[in-house]
């Protein structure tokens, strides 16, 4: 019942009773369908949301995607590094001074360091990516089921205009049929 009443505009949340509904104030109660739902201004609200979202990760999957590789090769080649950079301390580092072997182990250090940063920060952005969109997709299933039940349908356009001083201009046009 909640993912009805959660886009119904007649829902009326209390704290002390939760759900209600607003024709009759009292917690909502049907079986499959409810006969007084009413989409409008909550479903597109929601919907526009919901859309804007799932267009967003779409559209930047490319770039998540072109990050992923370029900061596990940066990562990979760091790691590689540093570990060439450690190996030939241990094999030449004991001959020198104490001074330079301290030196060479705290930049191998640092160099394997960094390119673990880099490779699990790309791993971490991919995964997260991966997640969000899985989250907005069963979002926007979830709608598309309830809605399914009322025999409703929706069609969309959504524009992304330029970005203009940080403000991101997107038309949206939703339409229920």
């Amino acid at each position: 019942m909640k993912k009805h009443c959660d886009l119904c505009d007649h829902q009326k949340l209390s704290l002390k009773d939760g759900d209600l509904c607003g024709l009759t104030n009292k917690k909502p109660e049907f079986n499959r369908t409810c006969v007084r739902i009413n989409f409008d201004e909550k479903l597109l609200n929601t919907l526009e949301d919901i859309l804007i979202e799932y267009e967003d990760l779409k559209l930047s999957k490319k770039k998540v995607y072109k990050n992923f590789i370029s900061g596990s090769i940066i990562g990979v080649f760091l790691l590689v590094v540093g570990y060439f950079v450690f190996d030939y301390f241990l094999n030449n580092g004991f001959r020198t001074s104490l001074k330079s072997a301290e030196y060479t182990t705290t930049v191998s250090f640092i160099i394997l360091v960094t390119g673990y940063y880099y490779l699990k920060k790309s791993i971490n952005n991919i995964n997260n990516h991966k997640t969000q969109l899985n989250f907005i997709e069963n979002k926007k299933k979830e709608i598309d089921e309830v809605l399914n039940l009322y025999n409703q349908k929706y069609t969309n356009k959504i524009k992304f205009d330029k970005e203009i001083h940080g403000i991101q201009e997107i038309d949206v046009d939703i339409e229920l049929t």
